[in-house]
């Protein structure tokens, strides 16, 4: 009988144990918002600064991810972002020399316009994604060390499909 309680007792302790475990590995989603956006990450990111932006960085390969929103003027609310990317592309490259640009894309998407350049420097990469929606021009920048870049890019895509622009009117 006292063997069994000690037994009994054990594997409660042990169970207890992998739970505990479980809970304090166990990736946990948070969600950031204010008037431009909203958008969630997980648990593997940490807030490095909040407010009109937002910018994380990976906890294990120190990446960063960063959200900045424009409020454009009123004459710009009914111009596409293609017409736009041009100024935009020159100013991100004149402010982060060395890096050149390898691939671009349209981002379908169907609430908003949106273009996604991919850049390399040395043994660095640069994803800089611009989305617009009515008068909202956002601008997401994600830099890692090559080494991790594509190890860290499903967070930063589920991060990225999260993203919402508030208010404004949606595309046609």
């Amino acid at each position: 009988m006292k063997k069994r309680i000690i037994i009994l007792g054990l594997i409660i302790i042990g169970i207890g144990s992998l739970i505990g475990i479980y809970f304090s590995y166990s990736i946990r989603v948070k969600e950031f918002s204010n008037t431009n956006f909203k958008i969630k990450y997980d648990s593997t990111w940490k807030v490095i600064s909040e407010g009109a932006n937002l910018k994380l960085e990976h906890k294990k390969s120190g990446s960063v991810f960063e959200i900045q929103c424009k409020v454009l003027d009123d004459n710009y609310i009914d111009t596409k972002l293609e017409d736009l990317t041009m100024d935009i592309l020159d100013s991100i490259e004149k402010q982060n020399e060395g890096y050149y640009m390898i691939d671009n894309q349209m981002i379908d998407n169907k609430d908003y316009e949106g273009f996604s350049y991919l850049y390399e420097k040395d043994m660095e990469q640069a994803l800089v994604n611009l989305y617009k929606k009515d008068n909202k021009l956002v601008i997401v920048y994600y830099t890692a060390n090559s080494e991790y870049y594509d190890i860290v890019l499903d967070s930063v895509d589920t991060m990225l499909e999260s993203l919402e622009i508030l208010t404004g009117e949606k595309v046609n």
